[in-house]
């Protein structure tokens, strides 16, 4: 999956695909028994971003996580389920994410929005009657 997502892409196929292994990313995955977490820093942000630091941090807001491998690009790990514990997969992936985001936050990874209103306007079919 991720492989796929830093692949180069070919600016000539119609459907482009990968190109993003310039960027930073933290994959979730939903199954029934566990959440699974796949970190990856590009090797020109491993001197600002420790992956197995980051994985740890996120994964460690829930009790009964396991880290599988530690790595300067790739860092996996899981939370298994604990339904005596309220720990499900779904439930518990966007405390996750969020805690993610704040962790590049933090240390100034991660885009802030600037809170700029001059977006421009996106219009649909039905704001121009015919």
């Amino acid at each position: 999956c991720v492989e796929a997502m830093n692949a180069k892409s070919d600016p000539t196929e119609e459907e482009r695909k990968g190109g993003s292994g310039h960027i930073g990313k933290m994959v979730f995955s939903c199954g029934v028994e566990h959440l699974a977490v796949l970190a990856y820093v590009p090797e020109e942000k491993q001197g600002e971003l420790d992956c197995a630091e980051w994985l740890e941090t996120v994964l460690k807001i829930q009790p009964g996580y396991k880290v599988l491998s530690q790595g300067k690009a790739v860092s996996t790990g899981i939370v298994p389920q604990d339904s005596d514990k309220g720990i499900f997969p779904l439930k518990i992936r966007e405390p996750l994410i969020l805690e993610a985001n704040n962790f590049l936050r933090k240390k100034g990874l991660f885009p802030e929005d600037n809170g700029s209103d001059d977006d421009e306007m996106v219009f649909g079919d039905d704001d121009f009657p015919s």
